[in-house]
C-alpha cells in the first residue's frame, strides 16, 4: 500500500529545493558515482542499495526523495514510509530537474543576427577539444560483451583520444569504473538513467610490459556459482569469517548462486515464456535452496536446517544479513540475471549489480580468490 505523496520535481521552485537541502531534507538515492557526476545542491546521498542499513535520520522530519527519473525514488519512498518516515517522492528526478535548468539558462537564439552566446561558444570549444571522440553503441550486449568490445576499440586510439560508449547492461556502470583503474585509462564522464549507461573514456598512456600488478593482502573474493544450500552456507561463513579478520570481502553471485539473493517479500513480477518456466523451477529464495547431497525431495534440507538450529548455527538468510551489516560487497551478475529472467526488484535492495569487470577489479586487491 502506498503511504507517501508524489509531486513532480519541476513543480518545485529553486528556492523550494534550496530550502529542503539547507535543512537536510533533500535525499538523492542514486548510486554514488551518479551523485558525484551531478546533483541538486546540498542534497544528501543515500543510495537505494544502502537504505536498509544507512538512513540514520530524524523521523520527525519530512524527506524529499529523488533519483534519476523517478523509479528508484518511488521504491525508496515506499521503503522509508514503511519504516515510519514521512516522505515525498519527487517524480521526474534529476533528469527532469537538469532539463528544466538547462532550458531556463539557455538564451533565445531565434535572432540570427546576434553574436554567439556563451553557451554556443562552449559547445564550439567542446567540439574543437574533442573532434575525434568516437561513439560506439553496445545496446543489447550483456557482460562481458561491452567491456571486450570497448577494449578492442580503444586499442585503435592514440593516448588522449576519447571514446563514448552507450550500453544497456546496468552492470556496466560498475564494470567501467573497475576497468579503467586496471588499464590506466581515464573515465571522463559517466551517466546512468533507467535504461542505459553512457561513459566517456580517454585513452591513457600504454602500460610498460614489465609492470607488475600490485597485490594487496587485505582482500578476499568469492564466486558463488552453486545454487545449493550447503555450498552457499560455506561461501557466506568464509566471507563473514574473512571480514571478521579485517579483510575486504566481495561475493560475486552468478547463475544458480543468484537464488541466495532473492527477497522473500519480493513484488510479483510478470514473466512470460522461458522466463516464466525458469521462475517456476528455480528456488524462491535462500530458504528453498536444495542440498547438494541427500536432499531427498526437501527432507534432507529440512533436517539440515533443524540441526543447524539445534546447534545454534546461523541460517543462510541470517548470514547474508550479517554480511550486509559488515559491509561485505554482494554483487549480482547482470548477464546471469538476464539469462535466467531474474529481475532487479526480486533481489535484496543492498545488492550491487555488476559484471565480470567488477569482479576482476576486486580480485586485483585480493590474495584469496575462491570459486564455490
Amino acid at each position: 500500500m502506498v503511504r507517501f505523496k508524489t509531486v513532480q520535481i519541476t513543480d518545485l521552485t529553486d528556492e523550494d529545493l534550496q530550502a529542503m537541502g539547507a535543512q537536510g531534507q533533500l535525499i538523492d538515492v542514486r548510486e554514488t558515482d551518479e551523485y558525484e557526476a551531478g546533483h541538486i545542491e546540498d542534497a544528501l546521498n543515500y543510495p537505494l542499495s544502502t537504505l536498509n542499513t544507512k538512513f540514520p535520520l530524524d523521523q520527525g522530519k519530512t524527506y524529499y526523495i529523488y533519483c534519476q527519473a523517478g523509479k528508484r525514488s518511488q521504491q525508496a519512498s515506499q521503503m522509508l514510509s514503511d519504516s515510519g518516515f514521512e516522505v515525498v517522492n519527487l517524480n521526474g528526478g534529476y533528469q527532469a530537474y537538469s532539463e528544466q535548468q538547462e532550458a531556463e539558462h539557455t538564451p533565445d537564439n531565434t535572432d540570427t543576427d546576434k553574436t554567439d552566446t556563451p553557451q554556443q561558444a562552449v559547445s564550439e570549444e567542446t567540439k574543437t577539444i574533442h573532434p575525434d571522440r568516437k561513439q560506439v553503441n553496445y545496446s543489447g550486449l550483456q557482460c562481458p560483451g561491452p567491456i571486450m568490445n570497448l577494449s578492442r576499440e580503444i586499442k585503435q586510439l592514440n593516448p588522449g583520444q576519447q571514446i563514448e560508449a552507450t550500453v544497456t547492461d546496468p552492470g556496466f556502470s560498475s564494470d567501467i569504473q573497475s576497468w579503467v583503474k586496471q588499464t590506466g585509462h581515464h573515465l571522463i564522464d559517466l551517466n546512468t538513467d533507467n535504461d542505459k549507461v553512457t561513459a566517456v573514456i580517454e585513452k591513457g598512456e600504454e602500460k610498460s610490459k614489465d609492470m607488475t600488478v600490485h597485490e594487496s593482502d587485505n582482500g578476499t573474493t568469492i564466486v558463488l556459482f552453486s545454487g545449493e544450500l550447503d555450498k552457499a552456507l560455506a561461501a557466506l561463513i568464509i566471507a563473514n569469517g574473512a571480514r571478521a579478520a579485517g579483510r575486504d570481502v566481495s561475493i560475486f553471485f552468478t547463475f544458480w548462486g543468484l537464488n541466495a539473493l532473492k527477497r522473500t517479500d519480493a513484488p510479483k513480477v510478470k514473466k512470460q515464456g522461458l522466463e516464466k518456466l525458469f521462475d517456476m523451477m528455480l528456488p524462491k529464495g535462500p530458504e528453498s535452496m536444495p542440498l547438494s547431497k541427500m536432499n531427498m525431495f526437501g527432507l534432507g534440507r529440512f533436517m539440515m536446517k533443524l540441526l543447524m538450529k539445534q546447534k545454534n548455527v546461523d541460517s543462510l538468510p541470517s548470514l547474508i544479513d550479517k554480511a550486509i551489516e559488515n559491509d561485505i560487497k554482494l554483487i549480482a551478475c547482470t548477464m546471469s540475471m538476464d539469462v535466467m529472467g531474474i529481475k532487479r526488484e526480486e533481489l535484496r535492495p543492498e545488492v550491487q549489480i555488476g559484471g565480470v569487470g567488477t569482479y576482476i577489479g576486486d580480485t586485483e586487491q585480493a590474495k584469496h580468490n575462491l570459486f564455490i
